[in-house]
């Protein structure tokens, strides 16, 4: 075959087989020989039988036997065949960005917003200054503030909402059935949108790794075979045709329009009646090999759409090859998106999956993670920058004070503190004395507090909310930047001054890891267990604090309960798990190893960093009575 070969091949291969004698062999019996056994770097998943291996010896090959197999009963038949053909790969010289006319398009929901952050962030990459439309379609399960943060990604997003009970299709319980669904088939509505001059179908788990300009070459429909699960393409018997993936397709601008609707409605109407059981087990699939059965198709190879599990277990040497790769099955991005989208096995199979697809899910996080961290960063400066710029060294010459919620404070006199730059810390609300007390900034570091990480739907708890406005002082707020498209559309923070810092995932790190923390105001903070550590040191820094003083950091937890100055009942957010809680404070926990290497990054500063928390057990810290903090904080110390 030479690449961009066609249906027309499939069709001159079926006429060769029907020339062939019928076989006339018995079928050999089965035999105890052990199927051949994939080398160490590939793992089989369902490797051919023995008595399946000797049917095909017995037939006369050629077999495949130097790649992992699968023993689905519709593989061995295309063996048997001769139906299947491997995987083969291109390096095209050729390159150019796409058409000003081309659009991109593609299905998601919040389950899938980071895998198409990366999808574009890649194209960009690839294609420097790319405008080119991109239609999302989507139905309620992609929310208002995903979509607001793919558009700060990609200014040239197009949402477009579809109601997925239009596709009347039935859907069984298959795993492709239940991870698609009918979400799936919005990508259908391609065929009814006439003005580019192409649409290409991306999926949102793709990532592009080099030029894809074949994509729009020439006048055919371009698709790429289904191979990945099995290690070569098998024709479908309903088409007759190579099974094609449908994460990658291209249709020029003569395959769309009414005549393209009719014939969409026409499959639509008997795609149930359809049981080829290699296209049944997919969703959206079957139907784009349905109807593509019947087009003039150009098969590009899997440069172009690289499934993770070819690439892993059958051609690692070809990754400098890859076009497109498609991250089948687990995602990368499970590591850090919202634990509400997960369902059933999810987390266990991304866990596996970062053991099994090694090479895939490293390309995936190195291209999306420098990707993501710079634009966040550029963001950041450029809407926070000139704001936080204001604010250096406002405290310079004075002590800061960081106020933690332990139940120590209840045994605290506040007014110690009333010469001091004083930043408070989430549920601080719930203070009594909180006007009396008058924080200068409390400070929301705690994802919990509003959902979650990269939680689709951030929202603060009402009784935050209500116990906010309960109070006549009106403190600076702070949170994470990633919150701000949401906490923009609150009517109850109106009149309030929000700052943010950048605190987030998947490039947030972790100082327990690290052991070390940059405390910069200005680039992405270090995740040092406690909102404390996390943003109220580098606030300090920021301000210009001649010292910093802890007070409410008990650090003591010998149980869950307890842990606050207020009533738990108060307290209407996420919590910590108990047994994480406990964890990361005992003695050699991650919790005190981050109070050691802050106070070392502090050391080498000179600035000091003192603890007056009542009964405390900050151990590696300066302890302070309440009085001498008194003391440092008025004019004669200063």
């Amino acid at each position: 075959m030479t690449d961009g070969f066609t249906r027309v091949w499939n069709a001159a291969r079926r006429a060769a087989r029907s020339a062939r004698p019928a076989e006339a062999a018995p079928e050999p019996a089965p035999s105890t020989a052990p199927a051949p056994e994939p080398s160490p770097a590939r793992v089989a998943p369902a490797p051919f039988s023995a008595r399946n291996v000797e049917r095909l010896r017995a037939a006369g090959g050629p077999y495949p036997g130097a790649i992992r197999q699968t023993d689905h009963p519709e593989d061995v038949e295309a063996l048997l065949a001769g139906t299947y053909d491997f995987a083969h790969l291109t390096d095209d010289p050729e390159a150019g960005p796409p058409p000003a006319d081309l659009a991109f398009a593609a299905v998601c929901n919040d389950k899938y917003a980071p895998g198409l952050e990366a999808l574009a962030l890649s194209l960009m990459r690839q294609y420097p200054g790319l405008t080119n439309r991109f239609l999302v379609f989507h139905d309620d399960s992609l929310s208002a503030f995903t979509r607001q943060r793919l558009l700060s990604i990609y200014p040239s997003f197009e949402f477009l909402r579809r109601d997925t009970a239009s596709y009347d299709v039935t859907l069984g319980d298959h795993y492709n059935h239940l991870r698609v669904g009918h979400l799936g088939y919005l990508t259908l509505e391609v065929l009814t949108i006439e003005e580019p001059s192409w649409i290409v179908i991306l999926d949102a788990d793709l990532l592009v790794l080099g030029d894809i300009s074949a994509l729009w070459r020439g006048t055919a429909i371009k698709a790429v075979p289904d191979i990945g699960q099995r290690p070569y393409a098998i024709e479908a018997k309903a088409t007759g045709t190579t099974i094609i993936n449908s994460g990658v397709l291209s249709f020029p601008r003569s395959e769309r329009g009414p005549e393209a609707a009719a014939r969409m409605r026409e499959v639509l109407a008997t795609i149930d009646a359809e049981d080829d059981p290699s296209l049944s087990r997919f969703a959206d699939q079957k139907f784009w090999n349905l109807y593509l059965g019947r087009r003039d198709v150009e098969l590009l190879p899997q440069t172009y759409n690289m499934n993770k599990m070819l690439l892993e277990w059958d051609y690692p040497e070809e990754v400098g090859a890859v076009r497109i790769l498609h991250l089948t099955g687990p995602k990368p991005w499970y590591g850090f998106v919202a634990d509400t989208l997960l369902k059933g096995d999810d987390r266990k199979r991304y866990r596996r999956g970062t053991q099994k697809f090694t090479m895939s899910f490293a390309l995936w996080n190195q291209a999306y993670g420098s990707a993501i961290t710079a634009l966040r960063v550029t963001q950041f400066r450029e809407q926070e920058g000139p704001a936080l710029e204001t604010l250096r060294g406002r405290s310079a010459g004075r002590p800061v004070v960081l106020i933690g919620n332990g139940p120590s404070l209840r045994e605290t006199d506040m007014t110690a503190f009333d010469g001091y730059e004083k930043v408070a810390f989430n549920w601080f609300v719930n203070h009594e004395d909180f006007d009396e007390i008058r924080p200068d900034h409390l400070v929301l570091p705690s994802h919990m507090l509003f959902g979650g990480w990269h939680t689709p739907q951030p929202e603060l708890p009402r009784e935050f909310l209500d116990a906010l406005a309960r109070h006549a002082h009106r403190p600076t707020l702070w949170t994470s930047f990633y919150f701000k498209p949401y906490l923009e559309t609150l009517e109850e923070l109106r009149g309030y001054d929000i700052r943010y810092f950048l605190f987030e995932k998947p490039f947030k790190r972790r100082i327990a890891k690290t052991g070390w923390a940059p405390l910069d105001l200005m680039s992405p903070l270090v995740d040092s267990n406690t909102g404390v550590l996390t943003a109220g040191v580098p606030m300090a820094l920021h301000l210009g604090a001649s010292s910093i003083v802890l007070v409410g950091c008990d650090s003591n937890y010998e149980s869950a309960a307890g842990s606050y100055f207020y009533e738990s009942d108060q307290h209407a957010s996420l919590t910590t798990k108990p047994s994480d809680l406990l964890a990361t404070w005992k003695e050699d926990g991650a919790g005190p190893f981050g109070y050691a290497v802050v106070r070392r990054e502090l050391d080498r500063r000179g600035v000091p960093f003192l603890d007056a928390t009542v009964g405390g057990r900050l151990d590696m810290l300066e302890r302070i009575s309440v009085d001498e903090a008194r003391a440092l904080g008025t004019p004669d110390a200063r």
